[in-house]
């Protein structure tokens, strides 16, 4: 990972403190029945608003996955595609996203850990909808190639 930039032309910050870029999207309902076609997921939950009207949150929400897949988007940039070659990431969907929600992904470097042998930098990540939680969890990228003894 040294020396690469990412789309954005930055270098990858693993220094404890380092606050990533915040990572926004706006939820529609066309981008949820998107994510359906795209995974094959076609749970009543997710695309059908009469069904989902009578469930437990009255409305259609957004596949996991997806807001998963968001917060994988946001770690590749930070990490230059890193994240997907080597990141590990341990969440808990404490929340669901609706429609026309408007997401906030965020995540700090907390410390430098040795994980798997190798010297990795330890990450919250968190995602709101405005006050409301929907995502947390930890993220470990390792921050060189060499191995930790």
């Amino acid at each position: 990972m040294s020396g690469k930039m990412n789309q954005t032309g930055v270098m990858p910050c693993f220094r404890p403190g380092f606050v990533l870029p915040v990572f926004e999207r706006h939820v529609t309902q066309s981008v949820i029945d998107a994510y359906a076609r795209a995974s094959g997921d076609f749970n009543p939950i997710h695309v059908d608003p009469d069904y989902a009207g009578k469930g437990p949150f009255g409305r259609t929400i957004a596949h996991g996955l997806m807001t998963l897949a968001y917060a994988a988007q946001m770690l590749n940039d930070w990490s230059v595609g890193g994240f997907d070659e080597t990141g590990e990431i341990e969440v808990a969907f404490v929340g669901p996203v609706f429609a026309d929600d408007h997401i906030e992904m965020s995540g700090t470097v907390e410390d430098l850990v040795t994980r798997n042998g190798r010297l990795a930098a330890r990450c919250t990540l968190v995602c709101r909808c405005g006050e409301r939680k929907i995502l947390a969890g930890t993220v470990y990228q390792p921050v060189e190639n060499e191995k930790v003894s």
